[in-house]
This record gives structure tokens, sequence and C-alpha cells, in this order.
């Protein structure tokens, strides 16, 4: 069988390395059955995790944002308890319409208590973070939440005076976990996130999810 690269060759050569680019030499080389990029049995932790999305309609009152500013700190706590970190810091940001007349972007980081992934502990800290940025007279458009200073507890160093996260709240929010992986994601959630959820990302062009939800796969009439 011919090498991939075609007409026999074996892989590059100087010459082809003067033309083109080193990914091309790793994909022939890959294809060629020689391994350059070593497999990882497990991806790295994450050292930040960002949750942020655009809004469906943009908002002119403070509810919505503290409400969709909410869910995104829900949702990265989900995905730090996920890697089994804790959190001392989060970032916050607000923003308008990069194109407004009146645009503004601002952000703020505030530091916890101590090394959490409690939800609630993190929303408070969220919707304080957006009452010192929130200023009236714009269309905010897009907020995000981001933990910054992530540690993992294998590796933590405390001393007697350091206060921890209590036990209990470490059970809640694994019941929390619990419940939404059984019933659905979202099954369980603060209420600082509203119910009517107008700021909701417009989805109007998804592609759609065969594989995934029965109301979606397709039917064959014959």
């Amino acid at each position: 069988m011919d090498d991939i690269w075609g007409g026999g060759r074996q892989g590059f050569d100087q010459h082809d390395r003067q033309h083109f680019s080193v990914c091309l030499e790793r994909t022939i080389e890959e294809l060629n059955g020689i391994s350059c990029l070593p497999l990882e049995d497990a991806p790295p932790a994450k050292r930040e995790i960002y949750c942020t999305r655009s809004f469906g309609e943009k908002a002119s009152s403070i509810e919505p944002i503290l409400q969709v500013t909410s869910l995104y700190a829900r949702r990265a706590c989900e995905k730090l308890r996920k890697q089994k970190h804790l959190m001392r810091e989060i970032l916050v940001f607000l923003q308008t319409s990069p194109f407004a007349e009146k645009r503004y972007s601002k952000s703020v980081t505030v530091k916890l208590p101590y090394p959490t992934d409690n939800t609630r502990l993190i929303t408070r800290a969220a919707k304080q973070a957006i009452q010192s940025l929130y200023k009236e007279g714009y269309q905010t458009l897009k907020s995000g939440v981001g933990l910054v200073d992530l540690i993992d507890p294998a590796y933590g160093q405390g001393d007697l005076f350091q206060v921890t996260q209590p036990l209990r709240s470490t059970k809640i929010m694994a019941t929390l976990d619990a419940v939404n992986k059984r019933f659905g994601s979202g099954t369980a959630f603060s209420a600082a996130e509203g119910l009517k959820k107008k700021w909701a990302m417009r989805q109007s062009y998804a592609s759609p999810r065969y594989m995934t939800s029965w109301s979606q796969i397709p039917r064959a009439i014959c």
C-alpha cells in the first residue's frame, strides 16, 4: 500500500518542510500510523471557569441582569464541582452592545471568605458585584461570571485559624447535583434566577437535536 503522502514517498523531506507547515507534517505522519501527539487519559483541570452569554433581549433594568447572572453563577459552580475544585475569587462583568450609542463595559473581582463550591455563596457574591457595576440609562446586552482562583482541595494547605467550607454546604451541593443529574439540568435551581426568563438566549437557528430529543427524531411516512 502506498504511503498517504502519495507515490510511495516516505513522509516529509527537506523540500516539503520549506513549503508546508509542521501541522501538515504531523497530519501526514498520523495518517501513516506514526504518533506525533500524545494522548491524554484525562483532560487537565481548568484553571479558570467562565460562563457568559448575550441576552435574548437587552436589559434596561437591574432585575433581569441579576437573574441571568445568578444562572451563570450556578452553571459555573456545576462545572467547578464536576472537576472537584474549590474557588476563592470570582470575576463578574457587565457590558452593552459594542455598537450601541451609549456604550458601557466594566468588571469587578470579589474575594470569597474561604475556598468554596457553594452555589448560594457564589451567587450572592455575583449579585453584589452586579449591583456595584450596574448603571441606569444603559441597554445591557451581556454579563458573565468567571471563577478565576481555583484550588484542588487535595493539595490545599490550611492552618488552625483558616475558615473552611462547612460539611453541611458540601452535602447540600451534592444533593443538588444529584437531583439535576437524574431529572435534567435546571430541575432544581435558585429562586434568584427567576421564573419568567425573557432574557434567555435566542436559539431560532439551532441545529436539530436528532440524537438527544425524542420530539425531533425524523419521521418516515410510508
